[in-house]
């Protein structure tokens, strides 16, 4: 008998409605897969769907069979709870030690899960990396595994909507005799001789209208060299095929998305090139969900302020162009004061409210080329970039600090919490950005120590002194 969630009838019917089984295999998956492998050295990795008498995987690496009984199975454990699930060493865990995954030919003694959430308590299945030998699993590779599980849950998503527009497109280029998509013939100079009716949904013209315009005559500036290549290669019969995506200007002036199938055609008697058919389609859904994705991968979910990816991506960056540019900037830990006795009395619902409430104040104090982040829980970390030091740094705590003092209304109660902050300046001969998050980190407890609502520099800055914004208030 097998563990099973509170809510597994609303569980098995949220995989039923993403009908992943009728899907082909998704090459993205197995590079996720691939990447996780790689990234957490382990020579197997799986993305795990578990149904209601089994798992079987979406995507996989390093793993020769196809799934397993559910009641045997690590990601029956993983989709109980929303957190990772990390097994160091499956023969020393009482729940795996006589499983026959880990006493059988598979012999799995390292197990890491993180539940695919499809939405709140909606845990369809699982992103494992798995080992044959013991390992440790630190809190970082816990948070990356997360990461990793947002862009299956996302990819997902959006397996299912490109198989329901490919379903959905079938249907209509049967109906409308292969025309859903703009056809286009044109001369090689790009003139348009013949446009199918598709034309009028995908940009509001008539055919008639764009008969003897070009291509070039409504792309968007800003994609407007790359399309002019794609054309001049077709135009000189360079390629014989070409795909490109751009934006097209409608006739109510709005811009739309579309990807552009060009082939070359041949005179019948000559063979001699004379013009290309183009497909056309509105691809508008495919580049936000790519945009989504992409974000997603970098933000936070909860406040959506960067995530400790894009942090540390332009924590390098500004390293960089400090060292070479001799400029200055800052890096703030930052820590609630009093958010758990908020969590305590009124919920983790309350609590969310605060946490978003108080990015988004923090987010209006920064500059548009500063970053906010949120590392879990309540702490959040801060770059401010290219400014006089610490004056600047000084300025910005005490306007934080501030902010999110201000009271906070949350379903009628008025709660308040604090802010401690830790500040570490850069950049610093030899230190990296994990040196610099220690430092300030380190000044972050400083600051706690200190009486809380207030700031601390790390050790290392000249004149910095201590500000006790709560004695003050």
């Amino acid at each position: 008998m097998h563990l099973v969630a509170d809510n597994e009838a609303e569980r098995l019917a949220a995989i039923r409605d993403l009908d992943l089984s009728a899907l082909p295999p998704d090459p993205r998956l197995d590079a996720i897969c691939r990447t996780a492998k790689a990234l957490f050295h382990v020579p197997m990795c799986t993305i795990t769907i578990v149904e209601a008498d089994r798992q079987w995987f979406r995507a996989k690496c390093g793993v020769a069979t196809e799934g397993s009984a559910r009641d045997i199975s690590f990601c029956t454990h993983t989709i109980l709870d929303d957190a990772v699930l990390v097994i160091e060493d499956a023969t020393a865990d009482p729940r795996f030690v006589d499983n026959p995954l880990v006493t059988g030919p598979q012999g799995i003694r390292f197990y890491a899960g993180a539940p695919l959430v499809l939405q709140p308590g909606i845990r369809v299945g699982t992103m494992c990396v798995i080992d044959t030998i013991p390992r440790t699993f630190t809190q970082e590779d816990r948070e990356r595994l997360q990461d990793l599980a947002l862009i299956v849950v996302a990819q997902l998503r959006q397996a299912k909507i490109e198989a329901e527009l490919r379903e959905s497109e079938a249907h209509y280029r049967l109906l409308a005799d292969n025309a859903s998509d703009m056809i286009v013939w044109s001369n090689l100079d790009t003139t348009r001789r013949y446009v199918s009716p598709a034309a009028h949904s995908l940009l509001g013209f008539e055919p008639t209208e764009l008969l003897g315009t070009r291509p070039m005559d409504g792309v968007h500036p800003d994609d407007a060299a790359s399309y002019q290549r794609v054309l001049d290669d077709i135009g000189h019969a360079r390629v014989k095929s070409a795909v490109s995506r751009q934006r097209y200007r409608r006739k109510d002036g709005k811009w739309v998305w579309v990807e552009a199938t060009f082939n070359l055609t041949h005179d019948p008697v000559d063979g001699r090139p004379d013009g290309y058919v183009a497909a056309v389609r509105d691809i508008d859904e495919r580049v936000e969900a790519e945009r989504r994705i992409a974000h997603m991968a970098r933000h936070d979910e909860l406040t959506d302020v960067a995530n400790r990816t894009l942090f540390q991506e332009r924590l390098a960056q500004e390293i960089a162009h400090a060292t070479r540019y001799g400029k200055h900037f800052a890096v703030f830990c930052l820590d609630l004061d009093r958010f758990k006795s908020v969590n305590d009395t009124l919920g983790h619902q309350a609590g969310d409210v605060v946490l978003r409430t108080v990015a988004d104040r923090m987010r209006r104090l920064l500059r548009t080329e500063d970053t906010i982040a949120r590392f879990g829980g309540d702490e959040f970390m801060v770059l401010q970039t290219r400014t006089r030091q610490p004056e600047s740094s000084e300025s910005l705590a005490k306007r934080l600090i501030k902010a999110v003092r201000e009271p906070i209304t949350v379903e009628g109660i008025t709660v308040g919490v604090g802010l401690s902050i830790g500040i570490a300046l850069g950049p610093k001969a030899g230190v990296d950005g994990d040196g610099l998050y220690r430092r300030a980190d380190f000044a972050l407890y400083r600051a706690k120590a200190g009486g809380r609502n207030t700031y601390r520099f790390d050790d290392d800055t000249p004149g910095a002194g201590d500000w006790p914004f709560a004695a003050s208030a």
